[in-house]
């Protein structure tokens, strides 16, 4: 897989989200070691509560 679009710290959005999320890392795969395509982000859920999700790389764009 390519290399990664997003550094850790990176602010960004799912691309039909409205809410903002802070990039915590880049998902590497354990056989290869190589990037994975997907981004692990903290984000607020609705009721306040910081919450960390995975997301494909390719879904989110920059803030």
């Amino acid at each position: 897989m390519s290399k990664p679009k997003f550094e850790q710290g990176a602010w960004v959005k799912v691309k039909t989200g409205t809410h903002g999320m802070t990039v915590v890392k880049n998902v590497v795969d354990e056989a290869t070691s190589e990037f994975a395509g997907e981004v692990r982000c903290r984000f607020n859920n609705a009721v306040g509560e910081s919450v960390e999700d995975t997301f494909r790389e390719s879904d989110l764009v920059a803030l």
